[in-house]
């Protein structure tokens, strides 16, 4: 499955807010079409609901993945940050009396026996990260897993749903560049799903892992 966009590339002066409410308009289309030619009508349901209200049970790791990747190519920082993991310590009792606003930076953290370790960042120290390190994410014109691309990756009932999850994503910008990119996350049991604890580039050359899969990208863009 890919799913992708192709929109102008504009500039983040100016009315930010307006230019991210354009881009996340635009890319609901799109979404709405494919959707109708595929029949994912309920998808399409989930990532809007997810976009409204964040993380929340029943969504599968492999959504999570899909839905930060839609969101950051339309400039939508703040639904990375809110689908980023929480380190165990900082956990509450409860979803309504944890402290939220420092989560694990991409970058930097570890899964260590299943949980999330390593340096932390508010959410302004997020969007520097993104800049600095992912900032082609917020580029992605278009996108398809590679590799077990399942919604649970529960490999024949050998996993459990809720152990960690990796996926590789294929991403192409709006210059034309491929990046393959690997999304490790972790379950959290406030939220009662995945999300993210480590990203890391792989290669800006996805032949060398996958070969043929950065010549045909191109072709299925939406």
């Amino acid at each position: 499955l890919l799913v992708g966009r192709r929109a102008p590339a504009t500039s983040r002066a100016g009315c930010v807010r307006c230019g991210e409410e354009d881009s996340l308009h635009q890319l609901m289309a799109a979404l709405r079409d494919e959707a109708a030619k595929r029949g994912r009508d309920s998808d399409l349901g989930k990532f809007e609901k997810l976009r409204k209200l964040g993380p929340q049970g029943q969504t599968s790791p492999k959504q999570v993945v899909e839905h930060v990747v839609l969101q950051l190519g339309a400039g939508n920082d703040e639904a990375a940050f809110a689908f980023t993991s929480l380190p165990p310590w900082r956990a509450g009792t409860h979803r309504s009396n944890t402290d939220w606003s420092k989560r694990m930076d991409w970058a930097k953290s570890r899964v260590i026996s299943g949980q999330p370790s390593g340096a932390l960042v508010d959410e302004s120290s997020f969007g520097q990260l993104l800049s600095e390190r992912f900032a082609f994410l917020r580029q992605t014109q278009a996108y398809r897993l590679v590799g077990d691309d399942s919604e649970w990756q529960q490999k024949r009932g050998r996993e459990k749903m809720t152990a960690v999850k990796e996926y590789v994503v294929e991403v192409e910008t709006a210059d034309g560049e491929d990046r393959l990119v690997k999304f490790v996350l972790v379950y959290n049991w406030l939220v009662h799903c995945h999300l993210i604890s480590n990203v890391a580039v792989l290669s800006a050359n996805t032949e060398r892992y996958f070969p043929g899969t950065g010549s045909d990208l191109s072709q299925h863009d939406i």
